[in-house]
C-alpha cells in the first residue's frame, strides 16, 4: 500500500518534468529561441535610438522570425540528420505539413491584424517583404551559396541588420548614425554566429555544394575560430567608437561585455566542436544584448537620480 501511495505522490513530478523537457525543446527547436532573439534587437535598437517601443511591434517581430525559423528548421529537417540530430528528430515527431500551413497562415494573420489596426500599409510590405525573404531562404537564397561564397552567411545577417530600420520605419523615426552603428554591429555578430553555425555543418554542406566559409577554408577549424576572435573584436570596436564619438548612449557600455561572452563560446567550441550546449550560447546572444542594453540604461539612470539628490 505504501508503494502505491509513493508512485502516487511522485507521478505529478514525472509529468512536470516531461512537460518541461517538451517546452524547452519546442523553444530550443521549434524556431522560438531566434525569435526571442529578434525581440531582443529591436528593444535593443529601442533604447539605443531611444524609442519607446510598444508591444503590438514586439509580437509583429516575434511572429515573423519565428515563422522564418520554424519554417526552415521544418523544411531543413532531413537534411539536419548528420550535424543536428536532435532538432530533427523533435521536428520529424510532427505532421510538418499541417503545422508548417498552420504556423504561417496564423503569423500572417495576426501580423496584418497588428499592421491594420497600429500601423499602416507602407510599413506593412515592409514587414512582409521580410517575412517573405526569410521564408524564401531555404528554397531559393541558401542555393545561391554554390555559386556565390558566403552568400547565405551575409543574407541572413543582413535580415537581422535590417531589424534596426524595420523599427525606425514603424515608428516613423529618421536614420541616424546611433542606427547605422548599431546595424553594423548586429551584421557583424550574426555573421560571426552564422560562421559558427557554418563550423558544425561542414561535411553536409560541402556535400551539397555550398560555399560557406568554413568550406571555403577547407575546414581548418583553427584558423577559422581564430577569425571568429577578430570578428568579435571588431565588433567591440564599432561600439567603442560610437561611444567615445558620443554618437550612441553611454549606457551601451555595457554591451562591451558581449565580447567575454563570444570568446568564451568559441573557446569551449574550440575545445569541444559538437557540443549543442556551446552553440545554443551563440544562438541566445541577441537575447543577451537586450539584457545588457537594459541594465546599463538602469545604471545611467540611478546615476543621474544620484546626483540630482545630491
Amino acid at each position: 500500500m505504501e508503494q502505491v501511495v509513493r508512485r502516487k505522490r511522485h507521478f505529478p513530478d514525472i509529468e512536470i518534468s516531461k512537460i518541461e523537457k517538451n517546452l524547452w525543446k519546442e523553444f530550443i527547436y521549434g524556431g522560438h529561441l531566434f525569435a526571442a532573439g529578434a525581440v531582443g534587437v529591436v528593444y535593443m535598437a529601442s533604447i539605443f535610438c531611444s524609442i519607446f517601443i510598444s508591444w503590438d511591434f514586439l509580437v509583429a517581430i516575434y511572429l515573423m522570425f519565428y515563422a522564418i525559423y520554424f519554417y526552415d528548421y521544418t523544411t531543413g529537417a532531413e537534411e539536419d540528420k548528420q550535424t543536428n540530430s536532435e532538432r530533427s528528430v523533435y521536428i520529424n515527431a510532427d505532421d510538418n505539413r499541417k503545422r508548417i500551413a498552420l504556423t504561417i497562415c496564423g503569423a500572417t494573420l495576426a501580423m496584418s491584424a497588428i499592421y491594420i489596426i497600429w500601423s499602416d500599409i507602407i510599413n506593412m510590405v515592409i514587414g512582409f517583404s521580410i517575412l517573405v525573404l526569410g521564408l524564401l531562404y531555404h528554397s531559393c537564397f541558401k542555393n545561391l551559396t554554390r555559386f556565390i561564397p558566403a552568400f547565405k552567411n551575409f543574407f541572413v545577417s543582413a535580415v537581422w541588420a535590417l531589424l534596426v530600420f524595420l523599427l525606425l520605419a514603424y515608428y516613423s523615426q529618421p536614420i541616424t548614425s546611433a542606427a547605422i552603428l548599431l546595424s553594423a554591429f548586429i551584421f557583424l555578430r550574426m555573421l560571426k554566429i552564422q560562421i559558427l553555425f557554418d563550423l558544425r555543418d561542414t561535411e553536409g554542406d560541402k556535400k551539397k555544394g555550398l560555399l560557406t566559409i568554413p568550406v571555403c577554408m577547407k575546414g581548418n577549424s583553427e584558423k577559422l575560430l581564430n577569425m571568429l576572435n577578430v570578428l568579435n573584436l571588431l565588433t567591440i570596436i564599432v561600439i567603442a567608437y560610437g561611444i567615445l564619438a558620443g554618437i550612441i548612449p553611454a549606457a551601451s557600455m555595457m554591451i562591451l561585455l558581449v565580447f567575454f561572452y563570444g570568446h568564451s563560446y568559441i573557446k569551449d567550441i574550440k575545445a569541444e566542436k559538437n557540443v549543442t550546449s556551446h552553440y545554443l550560447l551563440a544562438a541566445g546572444e541577441p537575447i543577451l544584448w537586450a539584457g545588457l542594453m537594459q541594465s546599463g540604461n538602469i545604471c545611467i539612470q540611478l546615476l543621474n537620480t544620484s546626483f540630482n539628490l545630491i
